[in-house]
């Protein structure tokens, strides 16, 4: 059943939840669910109930599946899910046109719905926050709020107009907070150079620009929280590891270890950040991050798990390929999995040739902003563009 991810035990449940989680947003949803267009999925074994397109269209009548079970769904499922949810992670592929369009009609519907809902981004540092809130109060121009967060081709040449400001101009249009969810990247850096004793012995004034990740959570019923977080360390590290070596000894260990410091930390500000948003008052919170960060439950999501136990979480991901039925790989990517169309990207070989492998600049993980690379040239064809901001 399409359910967020309890900790221990608080889930919201699709079907039972029913269509009716969606009614106080039909009136002002548009669904493109009508005329011939459609059918009702023929190979569903326990109907959902969801019309689903006979052809994809962005961004509301994509092939969209539960993605525990591979159940068709429709967009008034997901926006049923969404409903129910207290924060929402949908990953990105940060240069796919598709996967944007979702966070947008995502967060718009739920604005008709949730006034208030706030939509957080990776995209945006935690001390641009006071820039953030200038531009949503109409004091700077979009050119300067741009210029001054250093976002104009945080995913590529001139990607942050075409990707990422039509939701800072929703939450403004509709009064919402817009929240710079991510850790300032030299924090990064020095949570990798440095070490987490480093970081912890910082002042509070910079403390607050970033939040060391938890790495254990205690008490009855956490076993899976502590599980899933090894289980995306070791995600990580096998991606990371370069060929050939082995990834607990030696060099290659310290090198990985302190790599998924430096990755850990930016889940645990992004996880902490979602967090602060709903107990400053937002009914939801939306939060767009890089796929790594969020499917398979990834980092991000469990950092907030971590910090808001009882919340209701539910996870969205967009794949830059196309399917009509829910691939064998991506399975439990996310509660909801959507297939958008293909992205033409470089090679890897490619890629790799203009961003080496080096002990001090590791391979990316898929769709994560690696915090030793500080280029714009892609690394991996899942992992695009490694934004950069300095």
């Amino acid at each position: 059943m399409l359910a967020t991810h309890p900790l221990p035990s608080r889930r919201v449940d699709l079907w039972s939840y029913g269509i009716r989680a969606f009614l106080g947003l039909i009136a002002a949803v548009s669904l493109c669910g009508c005329g011939n267009h459609f059918a009702t999925d023929p190979y569903l074994t326990q109907p959902s109930g969801a019309i689903v397109p006979d052809e994809p269209n962005a961004p509301r009548a994509l092939f969209m599946f539960e993605g525990s079970t591979g159940r068709s769904l429709g967009w008034a499922d997901v926006m049923a899910a969404a409903s129910a949810a207290d924060a929402i992670f949908i990953g990105e592929r940060h240069d796919d046109p598709t996967g944007h369009a979702v966070q947008l009609a995502v967060y718009s519907d739920l604005l008709a719905g949730y006034p208030g809902t706030a939509i957080a981004l990776e995209h945006l540092e935690r001390n641009e926050q006071v820039i953030i809130n200038r531009y949503l109060a109409g004091e700077v121009s979009v050119t300067e709020f741009i210029d001054s967060t250093k976002s104009r081709d945080w995913a590529g040449e001139g990607s942050w107009v075409r990707f990422f400001q039509p939701l800072v101009d929703e939450a403004m249009e509709n009064d919402a907070p817009v929240v710079g969810a991510n850790a300032p990247r030299s924090y990064v850096r020095r949570a990798r150079d440095e070490g987490r004793a480093a970081l912890e012995a910082l002042p509070p004034e910079e403390r607050a620009n970033f939040d060391l990740p938890i790495t254990t959570v205690a008490g009855w019923g956490n076993g899976d929280w502590n599980s899933e977080w090894q289980a995306y360390n070791a995600r990580f590290r096998a991606y990371m590891a370069q060929e050939g070596e082995d990834p607990d000894t030696g060099d290659a260990r310290v090198r990985l270890d302190t790599g998924f410091l430096s990755q850990s930390t930016w889940d645990g500000t992004m996880g902490a950040s979602v967090a602060r948003a709903l107990d400053a008052g937002a009914p939801k919170v939306v939060l767009c991050a890089g796929c790594f960060h969020i499917e398979h439950v990834g980092g991000t999501v469990l950092q907030f798990r971590a910090r808001r136990p009882h919340a209701r979480v539910l996870t969205i991901t967009v794949i830059d390929s196309t399917s009509s039925h829910l691939r064998d790989e991506d399975r439990n990517a996310a509660d909801v999995v959507m297939y958008g169309f293909p992205v033409s990207r470089k090679a890897e070989s490619e890629a790799k040739a203009e961003v080496p492998a080096t002990p001090s600049t590791p391979q990316t993980p898929p769709d994560a902003t690696t915090p030793p690379v500080e280029t714009s040239a892609p690394v991996s064809p899942d992992a695009p563009i490694t934004p950069t901001k300095e």
